[in-house]
């Protein structure tokens, strides 16, 4: 069975990619007793809170036309930050080259990881740890994972 999430990122992929931004990650999350869709864009340039406040727009019109969403919701658009947490393999692609912190599952509590995103397939992270040979390690082991904060 599809996730709410997975279907509503599907759904909202093409009109994202023609406003000319990458569709990242959606979320459909429960806030407060409230259906909030987090959806989140990036763009080579930045994203400016003016372009949220369109992609916004656009967004909500288009759910509304489709009529595939059922009941209240309310709509956040935002950029990815600095250090946004990673959930989902589409996303350790999207910001491969990246830094990031992994906590690892396993016995003995695993263990944390820092070093650079390679990229994502098939549940498999490939990861290349500081000092270290780079590495594949499944999705279904890494607790959390957040990219780090990189200052130039």
């Amino acid at each position: 069975m599809q996730r709410a999430d997975d279907k509503l990122f599907e759904l909202t992929l093409e009109l994202v990619s023609g406003m000319g931004f990458k569709l990242v990650d959606v979320r459909d999350v429960t806030e407060y007793g409230r259906r909030v869709f987090k959806f989140c864009i990036d763009h080579a340039r930045g994203v400016s809170v003016g372009d949220c406040q369109s992609v916004s727009r656009e967004l909500a019109d288009f759910l509304d036309a489709e009529g595939e969403i059922a009941g209240a919701y309310q709509l956040e658009v935002t950029s990815p930050g600095l250090d946004r947490d990673l959930l989902r393999e589409r996303e350790y692609e999207h910001f491969a080259g990246r830094r990031a912190r992994l906590v690892l599952r396993g016995q003995g509590g695993g263990g944390v990881v820092i070093g650079t995103i390679v990229g994502a397939k098939r549940g498999i992270v490939i990861f290349k740890p500081d000092g270290a040979e780079q590495t594949e390690i499944r999705l279904a082991d890494i607790a959390r994972a957040r990219l780090e904060i990189e200052i130039p």
